[in-house]
């Protein structure tokens, strides 16, 4: 089960907010207490609804914190293009790896050839 939560960063910690018919409020020191307070809460208002245990509680949290969330958002999205480049790099590194064993270089000369210890060379070919 998935609950979005709305949360806001008071002086004493944080207010976490679920939205909805039986929404609720709850504050917390820290945030992760907030998702874990929150996780506690549904599980035990879908048992007095008298529907089956819920084994995973999913929390998305949305947090109000002005000018820093666009800079998490716009750091994230750099994190995802350096994971698919870096992917990317692997796939071309393993390649040429690959067509110099093609060409009879030795593990040590493409060793040399990388910049990388033999036994790095061998993880690639694999």
């Amino acid at each position: 089960m998935e609950v979005k939560v709305h949360a806001e960063r008071t002086s004493e910690g944080w207010q976490a907010q679920v939205a909805g018919p039986e929404g609720f409020t709850v504050t917390a020191r820290r945030l992760d207490q907030c998702k874990d307070l929150v996780a506690e809460r549904v599980k035990t208002l879908e048992e007095q609804k008298g529907n089956a245990e819920v084994c995973e509680v999913v929390i998305k949290v949305e947090a109000e914190l002005p000018g820093i969330i666009c800079d998490l958002e716009a750091a994230k999205i750099k994190m995802q293009e350096a994971q698919k480049l870096q992917d990317e790099a692997s796939s071309e590194i393993r390649d040429v790896v690959s067509r110099m064993r093609d060409e009879g270089l030795t593990m040590r000369d493409i060793a040399v050839l990388l910049g990388v210890s033999p036994q790095r060379v061998a993880q690639l070919i694999n």
